[in-house]
Protein backbone atom coordinates (compact mmCIF):
# COMPACT_ATOMS: atom_id res chain seq x y z
CA UNK A 1 0.00 0.00 0.00
CA UNK A 2 2.77 2.34 0.60
CA UNK A 3 4.53 1.86 -2.21
CA UNK A 4 1.07 2.71 -4.18
CA UNK A 5 1.78 -0.52 -5.90
CA UNK A 6 -1.91 -1.49 -6.02
CA UNK A 7 -2.97 -0.11 -9.79
CA UNK A 8 -6.50 -1.40 -8.66
CA UNK A 9 -6.96 0.93 -5.87
CA UNK A 10 -4.14 3.85 -7.30
CA UNK A 11 -5.60 3.95 -11.37
CA UNK A 12 -9.55 2.97 -10.36
CA UNK A 13 -11.21 2.73 -6.41
CA UNK A 14 -9.06 5.31 -4.65
CA UNK A 15 -10.49 7.94 -7.23
CA UNK A 16 -14.02 6.87 -7.14
CA UNK A 17 -14.02 6.88 -3.50
CA UNK A 18 -12.82 10.23 -3.08
CA UNK A 19 -15.13 11.41 -5.77
CA UNK A 20 -18.03 10.03 -3.45
CA UNK A 21 -16.47 11.70 -0.43
CA UNK A 22 -16.40 15.73 -2.45
CA UNK A 23 -15.36 18.09 -0.45
CA UNK A 24 -12.90 17.67 2.12
CA UNK A 25 -11.91 20.76 3.74
CA UNK A 26 -13.35 21.00 7.09
CA UNK A 27 -14.85 18.16 6.88
CA UNK A 28 -14.87 15.75 10.05
CA UNK A 29 -13.85 11.89 8.05
CA UNK A 30 -14.15 8.75 9.84
CA UNK A 31 -11.92 6.28 8.18
CA UNK A 32 -13.45 2.79 8.79
CA UNK A 33 -11.00 -0.02 8.76
CA UNK A 34 -7.80 2.10 7.69
CA UNK A 35 -5.65 -0.34 7.82
CA UNK A 36 -2.07 0.85 8.08
CA UNK A 37 -3.51 4.46 6.81
CA UNK A 38 -2.63 5.46 3.21
CA UNK A 39 -6.45 6.67 2.68
CA UNK A 40 -6.50 8.89 5.92
CA UNK A 41 -3.66 10.65 5.06
CA UNK A 42 -4.94 11.52 1.37
CA UNK A 43 -8.12 12.61 3.75
CA UNK A 44 -5.77 14.79 5.67
CA UNK A 45 -4.37 15.83 2.68
CA UNK A 46 -7.36 17.16 1.31
CA UNK A 47 -7.70 19.12 5.25
CA UNK A 48 -10.09 17.36 6.45
CA UNK A 49 -10.15 16.19 10.76
CA UNK A 50 -9.34 12.78 9.84
CA UNK A 51 -10.07 9.37 12.04
CA UNK A 52 -9.03 6.43 11.89
CA UNK A 53 -9.92 2.64 13.59
CA UNK A 54 -8.71 -0.96 12.86
CA UNK A 55 -8.72 -3.64 14.31
CA UNK A 56 -5.37 -4.53 13.76
CA UNK A 57 -3.05 -3.22 16.58
CA UNK A 58 -0.14 -3.67 14.27
CA UNK A 59 -1.61 -1.53 11.70
CA UNK A 60 -3.21 0.97 13.56
CA UNK A 61 0.54 1.36 15.15
CA UNK A 62 2.43 1.64 11.60
CA UNK A 63 -0.30 4.11 10.61
CA UNK A 64 0.21 6.37 13.58
CA UNK A 65 4.13 6.24 13.02
CA UNK A 66 3.48 6.98 8.98
CA UNK A 67 0.85 9.92 10.30
CA UNK A 68 3.44 11.49 12.76
CA UNK A 69 6.49 11.20 10.18
CA UNK A 70 4.23 12.98 7.74
CA UNK A 71 3.25 15.52 10.24
CA UNK A 72 -0.19 14.70 9.76
CA UNK A 73 -2.63 15.73 12.69
CA UNK A 74 -4.96 12.00 12.56
CA UNK A 75 -6.58 10.32 15.48
CA UNK A 76 -6.40 6.45 15.13
CA UNK A 77 -8.19 4.18 17.20
CA UNK A 78 -7.41 0.43 18.07
CA UNK A 79 -10.92 -1.05 18.12
CA UNK A 80 -14.03 -2.82 16.32
CA UNK A 81 -16.17 -1.06 13.90
CA UNK A 82 -19.04 -2.85 15.68
CA UNK A 83 -18.26 -0.83 18.32
CA UNK A 84 -16.85 2.45 17.92
CA UNK A 85 -15.41 4.25 20.58
CA UNK A 86 -16.57 7.66 19.30
CA UNK A 87 -19.22 9.91 20.16
CA UNK A 88 -22.69 10.26 18.26
CA UNK A 89 -23.22 12.53 15.57
CA UNK A 90 -20.01 13.95 15.30
CA UNK A 91 -19.20 12.97 11.77
CA UNK A 92 -19.45 14.63 8.01
CA UNK A 93 -18.57 11.16 6.48
CA UNK A 94 -17.84 7.36 6.82
CA UNK A 95 -15.28 6.09 4.14
CA UNK A 96 -15.36 2.06 3.96
CA UNK A 97 -12.17 1.55 1.82
CA UNK A 98 -12.15 -2.73 1.19
CA UNK A 99 -13.49 -3.30 4.63
CA UNK A 100 -17.13 -4.42 3.95
CA UNK A 101 -15.78 -7.58 2.80
CA UNK A 102 -13.39 -8.70 5.98
CA UNK A 103 -16.71 -8.47 8.02
CA UNK A 104 -18.93 -11.76 8.39
CA UNK A 105 -22.42 -9.40 8.78
CA UNK A 106 -22.01 -5.54 7.97
CA UNK A 107 -24.75 -4.88 9.69
CA UNK A 108 -23.42 -3.93 13.30
CA UNK A 109 -21.12 -1.66 11.69
CA UNK A 110 -23.74 -0.04 9.19
CA UNK A 111 -25.54 0.35 12.46
CA UNK A 112 -22.73 2.19 14.27
CA UNK A 113 -21.55 4.52 10.74
CA UNK A 114 -24.79 5.45 11.47
CA UNK A 115 -24.89 6.39 14.81
CA UNK A 116 -21.31 8.73 14.93
CA UNK A 117 -22.50 10.14 11.15
CA UNK A 118 -24.84 13.34 11.90
CA UNK A 119 -28.02 13.62 10.02
CA UNK A 120 -27.47 14.26 6.38
CA UNK A 121 -24.15 12.86 6.77
CA UNK A 122 -22.73 10.19 4.07
CA UNK A 123 -21.13 6.78 3.75
CA UNK A 124 -19.10 5.55 1.40
CA UNK A 125 -18.48 1.99 0.62
CA UNK A 126 -16.23 0.56 -1.62
CA UNK A 127 -16.71 -3.33 -1.32
CA UNK A 128 -15.78 -6.56 -4.07
CA UNK A 129 -18.68 -6.47 -6.60
CA UNK A 130 -20.77 -9.29 -4.88
CA UNK A 131 -22.04 -9.94 -8.30
CA UNK A 132 -19.21 -10.71 -10.12
CA UNK A 133 -16.14 -11.43 -8.35
CA UNK A 134 -14.49 -14.62 -8.99
CA UNK A 135 -14.06 -16.77 -6.17
CA UNK A 136 -10.95 -19.34 -5.80
CA UNK A 137 -13.28 -22.09 -7.26
CA UNK A 138 -15.02 -20.70 -9.75
CA UNK A 139 -14.61 -21.35 -13.48
CA UNK A 140 -12.95 -18.75 -14.74
CA UNK A 141 -14.29 -19.64 -18.43
CA UNK A 142 -17.84 -19.43 -18.26
CA UNK A 143 -18.18 -15.72 -16.38
CA UNK A 144 -21.46 -16.91 -15.17
CA UNK A 145 -22.48 -16.43 -11.44
CA UNK A 146 -24.23 -19.69 -9.63
CA UNK A 147 -27.00 -18.77 -8.04
CA UNK A 148 -27.57 -21.26 -5.39
CA UNK A 149 -24.14 -19.40 -4.16
CA UNK A 150 -24.63 -16.18 -5.12
CA UNK A 151 -28.13 -15.90 -3.15
CA UNK A 152 -26.05 -17.52 0.08
CA UNK A 153 -23.61 -15.57 3.22
CA UNK A 154 -20.60 -17.33 1.76
CA UNK A 155 -16.84 -17.13 2.10
CA UNK A 156 -13.83 -18.42 0.99
CA UNK A 157 -9.51 -17.42 1.99
CA UNK A 158 -7.16 -16.08 -0.51
CA UNK A 159 -4.02 -14.83 -1.24
CA UNK A 160 -4.46 -11.43 -2.53
CA UNK A 161 -1.62 -10.78 -5.53
CA UNK A 162 -0.30 -7.09 -6.14
CA UNK A 163 2.22 -6.27 -8.50
CA UNK A 164 3.07 -9.83 -9.09
CA UNK A 165 3.26 -10.52 -5.37
CA UNK A 166 0.91 -12.63 -3.50
CA UNK A 167 0.34 -11.78 0.73
CA UNK A 168 2.36 -13.92 3.01
CA UNK A 169 -1.08 -14.97 4.92
CA UNK A 170 -4.20 -15.71 3.53
CA UNK A 171 -7.27 -13.70 4.39
CA UNK A 172 -10.63 -14.88 4.67
CA UNK A 173 -13.54 -12.72 2.50
CA UNK A 174 -17.16 -12.54 2.72
CA UNK A 175 -19.76 -12.25 0.47
CA UNK A 176 -24.09 -11.46 0.56
CA UNK A 177 -26.42 -10.70 -1.92
CA UNK A 178 -26.44 -7.22 -3.27
CA UNK A 179 -30.00 -7.09 -1.79
CA UNK A 180 -28.25 -8.07 1.53
CA UNK A 181 -26.22 -4.85 2.01
CA UNK A 182 -28.99 -2.91 0.64
CA UNK A 183 -31.17 -4.22 3.38
CA UNK A 184 -28.77 -3.56 6.11
CA UNK A 185 -28.56 0.33 5.27
CA UNK A 186 -32.36 0.49 5.62
CA UNK A 187 -32.55 -1.01 8.47
CA UNK A 188 -29.03 2.00 10.02
CA UNK A 189 -31.51 4.72 8.50
CA UNK A 190 -29.79 5.64 5.37
CA UNK A 191 -30.94 6.21 2.11
CA UNK A 192 -28.76 4.92 -0.65
CA UNK A 193 -28.49 7.75 -3.03
CA UNK A 194 -25.71 6.21 -5.33
CA UNK A 195 -24.30 2.92 -6.87
CA UNK A 196 -21.41 2.76 -8.75
CA UNK A 197 -19.44 0.13 -10.17
CA UNK A 198 -15.26 1.76 -10.86
CA UNK A 199 -13.99 0.66 -14.23
CA UNK A 200 -11.33 1.77 -16.01
CA UNK A 201 -11.85 4.52 -18.63
CA UNK A 202 -11.64 3.57 -22.43
CA UNK A 203 -8.44 6.04 -22.83
CA UNK A 204 -7.23 3.61 -20.04
CA UNK A 205 -7.86 0.13 -21.43
CA UNK A 206 -6.61 1.41 -25.00
CA UNK A 207 -3.55 2.89 -23.36
CA UNK A 208 -2.40 -0.03 -21.09
CA UNK A 209 -2.94 -3.91 -21.96
CA UNK A 210 -2.94 -4.29 -18.25
CA UNK A 211 -6.46 -3.65 -17.80
CA UNK A 212 -7.45 -5.75 -20.54
CA UNK A 213 -5.85 -8.77 -18.91
CA UNK A 214 -6.81 -7.81 -15.21
CA UNK A 215 -10.23 -6.32 -15.76
CA UNK A 216 -11.91 -8.91 -17.19
CA UNK A 217 -15.59 -8.45 -15.25
CA UNK A 218 -16.47 -5.70 -13.06
CA UNK A 219 -14.70 -6.25 -9.87
CA UNK A 220 -15.62 -3.69 -7.36
CA UNK A 221 -18.79 -2.14 -6.21
CA UNK A 222 -19.47 1.63 -4.44
CA UNK A 223 -22.57 2.70 -2.39
CA UNK A 224 -22.94 6.05 -1.43
CA UNK A 225 -25.73 6.36 1.31
CA UNK A 226 -26.96 9.58 3.26
CA UNK A 227 -27.70 9.37 6.89
CA UNK A 228 -31.19 10.13 7.48
CA UNK A 229 -32.96 12.12 10.31
CA UNK A 230 -34.06 10.33 13.70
Amino acid sequence: MRERRDRYRTDLTDRAVLSAVGERSGQRVLDAGCGEGYLSRILDGGNARVVGIDACAELVEAARGAADQEGRDIVYHHGSVAALPLDNATFDCVVCNHLVNDLPDPAPAFEEFGRVLKPGGRLVVLMLHPCFYRTPTDDETTGESVSDQYFAVRSFTQNFRVAGESSPAQVTVWMRPLESYLAALTEANFAVTAIKEPRPAPEQVAADPWWRDNFRRPTFLLLVAERKPG
